[in-house]
């Protein structure tokens, strides 16, 4: 380097280390850090946009829509061997069913809305583990990964049995003609289950009446029917479950008292060792399958954010019962200790219960799960309450995976699917060959068409890992702006 470059380096470091330098120096930096700075406010919670629009129910169509045929619109996989159908021998219930609404009870005066229900609209929310409901290509890639060559066709069966509800659905919201808020309640949850909500654009009108039908049902003491009753005690809980999925998937304000009210009947009902009787009486007798489905509804309460203060508690003491009642096989009482008969379908009911409720590794759910082992799966051979019995039993086998959840997709998807009634809804499996309990358990097409959907809607209905109850809380806050449109 020559005499005249060293000279101009000292020079300018002279001249940086002189006051004007220096100035001109710090001020640069100064200004290059204000490029670096985001001096946008980043809000601790989601930003929230309210739209009110004026609610604008459409009357009902005069003429419903013909109903879809099982194997006229779907395209099966070419190792799939349709099944072969004579349908003048298959049971086909009527396309709708009578339309005359209830007469409102003296004891069940209609709730005063204002003026109707909101229906929310919500985008960027996390649904938690209802993650694989939403969206169409979450349930394709759920049904791909966790039915194999099923999926897709058990989806078909699905929008089939979607469409004969839409059409057959009462003008109240209801469903049927007797035990009115119970099929409500199972319709709710099997739109619900396919991640349609208030807001979608096919069936949100028919989930929203469908709400609004049961807000409305629901009394001062928060029961959805007289919980006197046996038949009325089942309402209550599936009621609980269908509003507390309902706002927890779509956050509809006017939905949390309802699903908090509901509960506490459900948690004052609760005996002292935390069993579930017919009309919630505290005597000797508990009941295993009552119990399954105020389990359910107790869970889908604390994971949607219901704050009843003994929530918790009552789902520990749920599982307590349901371990007290286990036999040495590894089944379960179907009521109260030697007093009653152990079936698949009853055992199926305690292990999701304690699989739902956080005790899903412990050694009765894997006693149970042993005992479900041989479990079958025979639309012509079937246990009694075959339906009720094969939407437990895919459910723990479902979270139990492995080969138990292959060997047994593979048994019930085709039997499910096979047997489809042309117009989208399901009889119950056996209703021609046998006649009591089968007989009565399809006193409803809805019953069975519900029971059978959701059951086949298993692969994205939760995710099917489950941790720690403590751990499943649904955190509704969101990285993302949350948009509300309140109608």
């Amino acid at each position: 380097m020559d005499s005249s470059i060293k000279a101009l380096h000292k020079n300018i470091a002279e001249w940086m280390a002189g006051p004007t330098g220096a100035v001109i120096l710090h001020v640069s930096l100064i200004l290059a850090l204000l490029f670096l700075v985001d001096f946008s406010t980043t809000p601790d919670d989601p930003t929230i946009e309210f739209k009110y629009v004026k609610a604008d129910m459409p009357p009902l169509d005069p003429d419903p829509p013909p109903l879809l045929k099982p194997l006229d619109n779907i395209d099966l996989p070419p190792e799939i061997t349709p099944p072969d159908v004579n349908l003048a021998d298959v049971p086909t219930p009527p396309e709708t069913v009578d339309f005359t609404p209830p007469s409102p009870a003296a004891e069940f005066p209609a709730l005063a809305l204002d003026p109707a229900i909101s229906v929310v609209i919500i985008e960027g929310l996390r649904p938690g583990a209802m993650g694989d409901r939403v969206g169409d290509e979450n349930r394709k890639r759920a049904g791909l990964t966790h039915g194999g060559e099923w999926g897709a066709v058990a989806e078909a069966a699905v929008l089939r049995a979607l469409e004969w509800l839409r059409v057959n659905q009462n003008p109240d919201g209801s469903w049927g003609t007797s035990d009115r808020e119970a099929m409500a309640g199972l319709g709710i949850l099997t739109y619900l289950a396919h991640g349609e909500t208030t807001a979608s654009e096919k069936y949100g009108e028919t989930v929203t009446r469908a709400i609004q039908y049961l807000v409305a049902r629901q009394n001062e003491a928060g029961e959805f029917a007289k919980t006197d009753t046996t038949a009325g005690t089942y309402s209550q809980a599936i009621c609980v479950y269908a509003l507390s999925e309902a706002y927890g998937m779509t956050r509809i304000p006017s939905l949390k008292p309802a699903m908090e009210k509901g509960a506490e009947v459900l948690i004052q009902g609760q005996q002292a060792n935390g069993g579930f009787d017919y009309r919630f009486e505290k005597g000797a007798r508990r009941d295993t399958s009552l119990g399954g489905w105020c389990s359910q509804a107790l869970k889908a309460a604390f994971i949607a954010g219901a704050e009843n203060p003994r929530l918790k508690t009552a789902m520990d003491l749920a599982v307590a019962d349901m371990k007290s009642v286990q036999k040495a096989d590894g089944s379960f009482y179907y009521s109260h200790v030697g007093a009653s008969h152990s079936t698949h379908g009853i055992t199926a009911v305690a292990v999701l219960s304690m699989q739902l409720l956080g005790h899903g590794r412990e050694k009765p759910v894997q006693g149970g799960l042993d005992f479900l082992r041989d479990a079958t799966c025979d639309w012509k051979n079937p246990p009694d309450w075959p339906m009720y019995a094969w939407y437990y039993i895919a459910q723990t086998k479902f979270h139990q995976g492995g080969a138990s959840w292959t060997g047994w997709n593979n048994r019930f998807a085709p039997q499910f699917i096979r047997n489809q009634n042309p117009d989208g809804s399901w009889s119950s499996a056996g209703l021609s060959l046998k006649a009591g309990a089968t007989g009565r358990e399809n006193m409803h097409p809805v019953y069975a068409t519900t029971m059978a959907a959701l059951t086949l809607q298993v692969y994205y209905r939760f995710l099917p890992t489950y941790q720690p109850i403590e751990e499943q809380a649904v955190d509704q806050k969101s990285d993302d702006d949350v948009k509300v449109q309140i109608l």
